[in-house]
């Protein structure tokens, strides 16, 4: 396997090992520029979600324990050499595990609000292809949502309604195109984004 390369069964572990209390700390080191700090096969059996080191261990024509100790011994140098950006999937892909019932409830009403929006507006299928993502105006995102539905979101966020039309007119076309990479909306993908640290359109969509 190369260095760089990430299946998504191996995937999913790196996302528990980086939010595992256990193995965080470790997975920071491996990713710090320092020296990486040794994970242990016992390590990377508790942090497996259930089913997958078996399905690890098959994949490799090994024991589970042969599995887990390959694994711990390959993942500190493997992390240590991949992107920064994929490091930063993986973390968001913890976050994920995390949300609570309400926040995996919102991210549900943001896909269904930022559909129907999307819905009503011609640009969308700009926003879903690989194309550039074409402009919204003010006036369309007025039109589109309705004065009732925009002085909510600016009474939950203590904006003036002016702010929040603007705000959505820059954000939704970047939001609907970062949640749908092959044309259509990916809603683990959605949370993904959701996760980010420095995603603004969260207070924006919510």
């Amino acid at each position: 396997m190369s260095e760089n390369t990430v299946t998504p069964v191996l995937g999913q572990l790196l996302a528990a090992l980086a939010a595992s209390p256990a193995t965080a700390a470790k997975f920071d080191s491996w990713t710090a520029g320092g020296a990486n700090e040794p994970l242990t096969g016992d390590e990377v059996t508790a942090a497996a979600p259930a089913g997958m080191l078996a399905e690890l261990a098959e994949l490799a024509q090994l024991s589970e324990g042969e599995a887990a100790a390959a694994l711990a011994e390959e993942i500190p140098a493997l992390v240590d050499a991949i992107p920064a950006e994929t490091i930063e999937l993986f973390r968001a892909a913890s976050r994920i595990a995390d949300l609570t019932p309400e926040e995996d409830w919102a991210a549900d009403q943001i896909e269904t609000e930022a559909l129907a929006l999307a819905a009503a507006l011609p640009q969308t299928s700009s926003w879903l292809g690989a194309g550039p993502n074409e402009p919204l105006t003010e006036e369309q995102v007025t039109q589109a949502l309705g004065d009732e539905t925009l002085a909510a979101l600016a009474e939950m966020r203590g904006w003036d309604k002016a702010e929040v039309v603007a705000e959505l007119t820059r954000v939704l076309p970047g939001f609907i195109d970062a949640i749908s990479p092959n044309g259509w909306v990916d809603p683990d993908l959605l949370r993904l984004v959701l996760t980010q640290d420095d995603v603004t359109v969260t207070d924006t969509s919510a």
